[in-house]
């Protein structure tokens, strides 16, 4: 009998079909149990996660694995949810890892010491990851947030406290603020935050053990005169240096400082209306595992931070008239015509953050576990 030719090319077609889908299927099994490995170590680490059963999709090209009503709680009162979870990778690059919360999402942190009660929203989320196919674990994640809002909960005055009159020398009150972020709302417009981390951990302080970087792009924060309502841009690019601690306990943390560790701050940049400022530094903690550090900054539109400290009670009787002297006899125009720039060095110690001889700002303990 002979075997017509369109007869065996349907034949070789359909051996080829099914045995992509085959391979498909493995490859779709694999990825969902790279997954499910990174959900067992959050568990493993005290975590509580829920989601519905997961579905596979995404067929020929690619691989899609959608889970509804997930919710994350840890430990430290961190918890997040979304109604939807979106994981793909083109069937090649199980590596390459989309992730897509179409309808957003929702974080909320409790309050701790000086940080309040923090509460997230984001209308459209989503990120990248990068897993090690190897030990299934995550080299990198980048996370993008759209049209985000933060809202942070008052502080209760502490009973009995006694209300601290300022100074009468016209200096700036010494006693830092109780809380790390002023009680209110806070949209965004973007937000996107990316984590590395090397392939192989650093032995001591010299390597690179984390890298960060943030950028954030019009954040609405409380009215300060001269400078507006909005953050036009902030970017951050920095790096843990040394083994990361695996947990931010003393127990962990006090060895990381003792060998060394320091975070490098490459870049900081911040447009706020006419204040722009680049800014690099060194951080370190000090003996009671408090941040200090040093670094320099390059400002533009300085006499508006003046200002805003004036205003804000941070400078008081004649210091705003002296620096706003100082920053007209010290600012150089730059050689395209762009406005005087300024460059100072940064301070940070004794709960006090200082941009040259001006305190920007000032920080409480921070509460090792």
């Amino acid at each position: 009998m002979r075997v017509r030719p369109l007869t065996l090319v349907l034949f070789l077609v359909l051996v080829l079909v099914t045995g992509y889908a085959v391979w498909w299927h493995r490859m779709a099994t694999r990825l969902l149990g790279l997954l499910e490995h990174n959900t067992e170590l959050a568990r493993v680490a005290g975590a509580t996660i829920t989601y519905q059963p997961p579905t596979l999709g995404g067929f020929p090209l690619g691989i899609s694995i959608t889970a509804t009503d997930v919710k994350v709680a840890k430990p430290d009162g961190l918890s997040w949810s979304a109604e939807t979870v979106k994981a793909s990778a083109p069937v090649w690059r199980l590596d390459q890892v989309v992730l897509t919360l179409a309808k957003g999402g929702h974080a909320s942190l409790p309050r701790e010491g000086a940080r309040p009660a923090l509460d997230a929203t984001a209308t459209i989320a989503g990120g990248r990851v990068t897993l090690d196919l190897a030990t299934g674990t995550p080299r990198s994640v980048q996370v993008n947030l759209n049209h985000a809002t933060l809202v942070a909960a008052p502080l209760p005055a502490p009973e009995g406290a006694p209300v601290e009159a300022p100074p009468p020398d016209g200096t700036a009150a010494g006693s830092p603020p109780a809380s790390l972020v002023p009680a209110g709302s806070y949209p965004i417009e973007d937000v996107s935050v990316t984590v590395e981390r090397p392939v192989t951990p650093p032995t001591d302080h010299t390597g690179t053990g984390l890298a960060l970087h943030v950028d954030v792009t019009n954040m609405t924060v409380p009215p300060v005169r001269s400078l507006g309502t909005t953050v036009q841009r902030l970017i951050l690019a920095a790096r843990v240096q040394g083994p990361v601690p695996a947990a931010p306990t003393v127990d962990a943390v006090t060895p990381w400082s003792k060998d060394g560790g320091t975070v490098e701050v490459d870049s900081l940049k911040l447009d706020w209306g006419d204040l722009h400022m680049g800014a690099n530094a060194t951080l370190a903690l000090d003996a009671n595992l408090q941040p200090q550090g040093s670094g320099t900054a390059e400002l533009s539109g300085l006499d508006n931070l003046v200002d805003a400290l004036h205003d804000g009670g941070s400078l008081r009787g004649n210091a705003a008239t002296w620096a706003h002297l100082g920053v007209a006899l010290l600012a150089k125009p730059k050689a395209n015509g762009g406005a005087p720039t300024l460059k100072l060095p940064i301070t940070m110690q004794d709960h006090k953050l200082q941009v040259g001889p001006l305190t920007v700002a000032h920080y409480p303990d921070i509460a090792w576990r």
